[in-house]
């Protein structure tokens, strides 16, 4: 009977042949060893097949949908064939950095009681030139907050344990969203994390994103962040969402500064008022993150001044979480 590898690695592929060599080639590289790479080839029409099989480590498994399925049934069909007891997912074009899986190993092995682990990462173009770094929240308690604004993972940076993606899998009614969603699903039953390393390359294609698939992704974010807001008993209106909306996407069409900042002021208090009811989000922590949000939004808009001045009263355990958030970012 063959001895099954610790780690499935879980790579998706559509037309990926400008960067799958080096995504595979990455995986090759690891630290840690006892691993099988999967690729679920999607009815690629480029040469992506060949450069999956000219690899000849035994560790490479490779399938091929009999045509284009999508990415959300081939991720489905990925787990499926895995059998590792950790799930590790690179996409085609996004690279790991050799400590990658070693570090996430060691952190699942250490730490039963949580279901997944990401990673921090450096954001590089096409060329693979460094962006910017993307620090995320790392405990738990930040991470189920920050889910209310945001994705707290990033997709190929995340191991997660096998039995509980077999029983929590992607959902194809949020296309181009359902890592995100899932994210939010399993932050409330399991306790989540990011290692605060740089262990993956995640590469931005903004201009390949055509402008239906933006719409589709802005659509089905909304949706998933008001089926988080209706957990601390809120229903926004449709100006609430759009200025809720706003924190992640910087956009609030049709109003000065001047007038979004009041907007967000008071629907800040409003969030902070709905979780001291509802207890949804330990409280501490929301308040640190809402505070976060502020100053980021009002750096965003230059309006440096006025992100001293907070939207919400802190308690000194929240000042000390907010205060640890915004090191994390300068790291």
């Amino acid at each position: 009977m063959p001895v099954m590898p610790k780690v499935s690695v879980l790579m998706p592929v559509y037309n990926a042949r400008q960067y799958l060599a080096e995504a595979i080639e990455s995986v090759l590289q690891q630290t840690y060893t006892d691993w099988e790479l999967i690729i679920v080839n999607d009815g690629s029409t480029d040469s992506s097949k060949a450069i999956s099989n000219s690899f000849s480590d035994k560790r490479i498994r490779y399938y091929e949908n009999e045509s284009n399925k999508g990415l959300i049934y081939t991720r489905n069909l990925l787990i499926s064939k895995a059998s590792g007891q950790y799930l590790s997912f690179l996409d085609s074009d996004d690279v790991a950095l050799p400590a990658r899986l070693e570090r996430q190993v060691c952190f699942l092995d250490n730490n039963p009681g949580y279901a997944m682990c990401g990673t921090w990462a450096y954001m590089i173009d096409r060329e693979g030139r460094e962006i910017k770094k993307i620090n995320l929240s790392r405990k738990n308690s930040q991470i189920k907050c920050t889910l209310l604004f945001a994705s707290s993972f990033l997709q190929s940076s995340v191991m997660i344990r096998r039995d509980v993606l077999s029983e929590n899998q992607y959902d194809p009614a949020f296309p181009l969203a359902e890592d995100y969603e899932l994210w939010c699903r399993l932050s409330k039953k399991y306790s989540l994390y990011n290692i605060p390393q740089k262990l993956t390359l995640y590469r931005w294609h903004e201009h390949n994103i055509s402008k239906e698939k933006r719409d589709g992704l802005a659509s089905n974010v909304q949706r998933i962040q008001e089926r988080e807001l209706h957990n601390i008993g809120i229903t926004p209106s449709d100006e609430e969402m759009e200025v809720h909306l706003s924190i992640s996407n910087r956009n609030m069409f049709g109003y000065s500064d001047k007038e979004y900042l009041t907007k967000l002021r008071a629907w800040m208090k409003r969030l902070k008022q709905a979780n001291r009811k509802t207890g949804y989000y330990d409280q501490s922590h929301f308040d640190a993150t809402i505070c976060f949000r502020w100053i980021f939004a009002c750096k965003e808009r230059q309006k440096y001044v006025k992100s001293v001045a907070l939207p919400i009263s802190l308690t000194l355990k929240s000042i000390v979480l907010l205060a640890e958030m915004l090191l994390d970012r300068t790291k």
